[in-house]
């Protein structure tokens, strides 16, 4: 299956999977604190239906070579805005529709599947605005698979105790992160020794990548696996590496768990373990 519907077929899946979860959910479990810190289950939706809104039109306006600056609401930007206005617009737009939720959320993200189902192959390079800096179609459609992969999980997670990710948004998720901007954070307090340090991530088949986490005075970021030597290496599966990413699972717990295991200086991976914060 061509590269293109085989995304598409995971983002449909991963859809269809949330919309049901959500329509079975009763309504006293909408206000339950979801594992996305400070946001209960009806704010994570929120900020889904937020964050997707906004596509069909634009991706309309990239298909006609169209990448430049708009001025539609912040509100229907999707990872463009920082974390704290993010969650504002989200518990904003949650009591602004109470019971409607559902509805629009469903609304929305039909619209967005369809939009990206209608761009043809020799559309998928063309470029769509983003305040960030404009992205290729293409890439857009491994954005929603993961927002709805660790999402979906934030809300199933909180009735299933054994909730894990698809095997198929995982492996589009160990691709993904890389090409994220630095949104997680590497504490270097004054005085500490060895900078730069590079800390190698080897995510196990079947979802395999060897990438770097770069730290120097100036900025934290990551690469792929370079030829230098890494000062720590860990090792994990293609899941916990995006639990670690996204802040839904902490080192030190997935070390203690088993889930991932390093080699290199014991001191710099004391470090990391305490200083790494996923987001």
């Amino acid at each position: 299956m061509p590269l293109r519907e085989e995304r598409l077929e995971i983002l449909r899946a991963e859809t269809r999977e949330l919309e049901k979860y959500l329509s079975d959910l009763p309504e006293e479990a909408w206000g339950l604190p979801s594992a996305c810190d400070g946001w209960c289950i009806a704010d994570v939706v929120a900020h889904l239906t937020l964050t997707r809104g906004f596509n069909p039109f634009r991706i309309l306006r990239a298909l006609r070579g169209d990448d430049s600056t708009d001025d539609l609401s912040p509100r229907l930007v999707l990872g463009d805005v920082d974390p704290v206005s993010d969650a504002e617009e989200a518990i904003t737009l949650r009591k602004e529709l109470g019971g409607d939720l559902l509805a629009e959320y469903i609304k929305a993200s039909r619209g967005i599947v369809n939009a990206l189902a209608n761009v043809g192959p020799q559309d998928w390079d063309k470029r769509v605005f983003r305040p960030s800096r404009p992205e290729p179609v293409r890439n857009l459609v491994d954005i929603f698979i993961c927002e709805l992969a660790v999402h979906g999980w934030d809300v199933r997670s909180r009735f299933e105790s054994q909730a894990g990710l698809s095997p198929k948004s995982v492996a589009v998720m160990v691709e993904r992160i890389p090409q994220r901007a630095t949104w997680w954070s590497f504490r270097t307090e004054a005085g500490f020794a060895s900078l730069p340090l590079r800390y190698r991530f080897e995510v196990t088949p079947p979802a395999q990548n060897r990438v770097d986490v770069v730290v120097t005075e100036e900025r934290r970021y990551m690469e792929a696996a370079s030829s230098n030597d890494a000062h720590v290496t860990f090792r994990c599966d293609g899941e916990t590496f995006a639990f670690l990413m996204y802040g839904r699972i902490k080192p030190e717990v997935a070390i203690a768990d088993g889930r991932m295991s390093y080699t290199g200086d014991q001191e710099l991976a004391s470090a990391f373990i305490q200083r790494f914060t996923g987001g």
